[in-house]
């Protein structure tokens, strides 16, 4: 019988806890609905972009994705797709 009431008294707590929890949670939710209309439209632009088809990348960069095959000799040779080459002199002394 102690058994029983033991039972019953903790499915009863349990119950009342759950009950308690949702009545909190469901209580202090709020639903907010904003609405934002946004009229201006500004182009953003990452740190360290570099534009590829600008003047500045063409007259000052190799594209690395035009190029066909490379070597390395004395210094660096480049080969493009249009059978042009770069050549950049190294070495470490």
């Amino acid at each position: 019988m102690k058994r029983t009431i033991k039972t019953i008294g903790a499915i009863a707590t349990i119950g009342i806890i759950a009950l308690g929890s949702y009545l909190l949670g469901t209580g202090q939710a709020e639903t907010v609905t904003e609405i934002k209309t946004v009229t201006e439209i500004k182009e953003v632009v990452p740190d360290g972009y570099i534009d590829t088809n600008s003047d500045e990348f063409i007259d000052n960069y190799v594209d690395m994705r035009r190029v066909m095959y490379w070597e390395v000799n004395d210094g660096l040779q480049l080969y493009f797709e249009d059978g042009s080459g770069y050549y950049i002199a190294g070495g470490i002394d």
